[in-house]
């Protein structure tokens, strides 16, 4: 399994867990990378062994670390987990129902999911008309930037 971590410790504490880590644990194999605010530190282990790992890197005084990837091993390798969209995510691509004209400056009204929400084009020079159906682009606060489609893009 890898793991990749951005870690703020001190630079001999660091050196000296990974050392005597990798001296009980032989298969496992790291590189440390100096970062302007830290180290970027990649680990090769079982995943077994992560557990132990990580809870050696709690015990480092006045050290942070943040866990940037994971891949392979155990679970990982047996299991196709896709991740579940949620909140303002979950719109992006969804498609909805202009409820009113939607201009580049007063914006609209679009109905998604049974919910009325504020809507800009995503084109600052185009005018959406009342029922066309829109894409949600992206989600800026609480408004939808939109596209217009066309019936050949449809995808519900």
């Amino acid at each position: 399994m890898k793991v990749i971590l951005t870690v703020k410790a001190d630079e001999l504490k660091l050196a000296q867990l990974l050392s005597k880590f990798g001296e009980k644990y032989t298969r496992m194999t790291y590189k440390l990378n100096r970062r302007p605010q830290g180290y970027l530190l990649e680990v090769d282990l079982d995943s077994e062994d992560l557990g132990e790992f990580i809870r050696r890197l709690n015990h480092l005084k006045d050290a942070t670390y943040n866990i940037e990837e994971m891949r392979g091993g155990g679970l990982l390798d047996k299991v196709n987990v896709s991740l579940l969209r949620t909140n303002s995510d979950a719109l992006v691509g969804k498609e909805a129902f202009a409820k009113t004209d939607i201009d580049p400056l007063d914006g609209g009204v679009v109905k998604l999911g049974g919910e009325l929400w504020l809507a800009k084009p995503v084109d600052d020079c185009s005018v959406i008309k009342e029922g066309s159906k829109v894409r949600v682009i992206r989600v800026e606060g609480v408004s939808l930037i939109v596209d217009g489609v066309t019936e050949e893009e449809c995808t519900n």
